[in-house]
């Protein structure tokens, strides 16, 4: 029950964070419930917002115990039943298509799919309702994004899986007979983000969507920088992280000065390789870059500036929105002069588009050719 308040709070609360609760539960000092308090804020709170209201969110879960409310099955209680022909795909529908899975609901509107026609709308045209039921998704997305695992494995106290190799070793010191046994687990991948945002006048349409992705990862990732641009570059992840999503977008819209102005990619590039102060980018960096790639600055000096991230970076992910259109063709001088330094220029302009291209944080770097 705690799990699922917090969750309705924001509270990205999984497996891996209800494992760690109950886990909590079994030591005595934990009955009392200011060291309760104290040890699900560690656990829970990812961000300085929710780090800050956690106190007031937790006192509010018991206030609502005590009075013997439930408030998501009290909301469900008051609800009224969908109709049969209600064209809007329910969030469970939307979860079972991101992991594959075929459900009653997808099954039952074979002639004529909601969910379907949800997945591949495009992002500048959806609705304020449409934009809140994704933007629930976007954060299973990011988190499991955020608990990728290596193929690397690290000694584990949880017997899960036998290492038989560290089994051995371990039993050869003793002679060779089977008197220990070792486990092991698959290392996480503890991956930076680095996500760069074009905000101006071409991108008008689709900021709004690419904020709520933005603001999934800054929510799903503890080393995540988020900058936007247009004709300067913002550090911006002071905001996503202090504010919910709505006043955070405001905020962002009112303090950057060339919002929906226009773009000048690579004088915004050298400042974001100039000003990022303690923000280190390294071989576990991965760098996505937002944009249409229209752009009214220099190519060569983009091109100098998307050769330094390249080289620094893990790899670097460019999500175009236009990409998606099947008469695209990257002919505009910016994105000619960046290409060579992208590991994989990817459309994301839908859903689906978006699905595929979170895949490609998994997929190793290219050999970069020129």
């Amino acid at each position: 029950m705690l799990c699922r308040f917090l969750r309705d709070q924001g509270y990205l609360v999984g497996v891996k964070e209800e494992a760690e609760i109950l886990n909590l539960l079994d030591y005595e000092i934990i009955k009392d419930r200011h060291n309760m308090r104290l040890a699900l804020k560690v656990a829970v709170a990812k961000n300085e917002f929710q780090f800050k209201h956690f106190d007031d969110d937790f006192d509010e879960f018991w206030n609502q115990l005590a009075k013997g409310v439930d408030s998501k099955i009290k909301h469900q209680a008051n609800r009224t039943p969908k109709k049969q022909n209600d064209k809007t795909p329910s969030l469970d529908a939307l979860k079972s298509w991101l992991y594959n899975q075929e459900t009653t609901e997808e099954l039952s509107i074979a002639r004529f799919s909601p969910l379907e026609t949800l997945t591949k709308k495009d992002f500048s045209s959806m609705d304020e309702e449409e934009l809140r039921l994704i933007s629930q998704l976007l954060k299973r997305i990011t988190r499991q994004m955020a608990n990728q695992k290596s193929r690397l494995r690290v000694r584990s106290k949880k017997k899960l899986q036998v290492d038989l190799r560290q089994t051995i070793r371990a039993n050869m010191r003793a002679g060779g007979d089977l008197q220990y046994i070792r486990y092991s687990q698959k290392k996480e991948k503890r991956l930076k983000l680095v996500i760069i945002a074009d905000v101006s006048k071409s991108m008008e349409l689709y900021s709004r969507f690419f904020i709520h992705l933005i603001y999934a990862f800054q929510n799903a990732y503890d080393r995540i920088n988020t900058w936007v641009f247009s004709t300067a570059v913002h550090n911006v992840s002071s905001l996503l992280n202090n504010y919910e999503f709505e006043q955070a977008y405001k905020l962002i819209a009112e303090r950057v000065p060339q919002w929906s102005g226009g773009t000048k990619t690579g004088a915004c590039l050298e400042m974001f390789n100039q000003q990022r102060r303690g923000w280190t980018i390294d071989k576990k960096t991965i760098v996505f870059i937002i944009s249409d790639g229209w752009d009214t600055g220099e190519p060569d000096v983009l091109s100098h500036e998307m050769s330094v991230i390249h080289k620094r970076s893990r790899k670097v992910i460019w999500l175009n929105p236009l990409a998606g259109n099947p008469n695209f063709s990257p002919e505009v001088s910016g994105l000619k002069a960046a290409l060579p330094y992208i590991d994989a220029h990817i459309p994301c302009h839908n859903l689906e588009s978006l699905k595929n291209a979170m895949s490609y944080m998994k997929h190793r770097r290219r050999k970069l050719t020129r």
